[in-house]
């Protein structure tokens, strides 16, 4: 009895071990300051092909959180240009701003993230790798 116990509870632990490795994960946050200027990029979703994707960018300037700024990402497959996709941000408050958009299909992203207010401009770059 205490083999077969032993037996299963092994069987499980490599079952549950090698299931997470195929689950989409939420990638971690990703930020630059440029000129003072701090953008961070918080995805919500998984990145997944055609999936409804939102993404937070939390805009700072010298640790002051900035709500008076137009605020977009550009999302860009540099391998196979898909067209314009430039989603506009919506102002949430405390210097967050909330955007929604799609990766088309899986393969390297580069999401460009772009804030003018007081009459500059500020972009931060970042990449990702979608899982096909």
């Amino acid at each position: 009895m205490f083999k077969r116990l032993l037996f299963c509870l092994l069987l499980l632990s490599n079952l549950v071990a090698c299931g997470g490795n195929d689950a989409a994960q939420v990638p971690a946050p990703v930020e630059k300051t440029v000129d003072g200027v701090t953008l961070k990029l918080i995805s919500e979703n998984p990145l997944t092909p055609n999936t409804d994707q939102t993404w937070v960018i939390n805009v700072t300037q010298n640790g002051q959180p900035v709500d008076n700024a137009d605020v977009y990402l550009d999302i860009d497959m540099p391998s196979m240009p898909m067209g314009q996709n430039k989603p506009l941000a919506k102002s949430e408050g405390n210097g967050n701003y909330r955007a929604q958009g799609i990766y088309t299909m899986g393969g390297a992203w580069a999401v460009s993230v772009f804030a003018e207010f007081d009459g500059k401009e500020y972009q931060a770059n970042f990449d990702f790798n979608v899982p096909e």
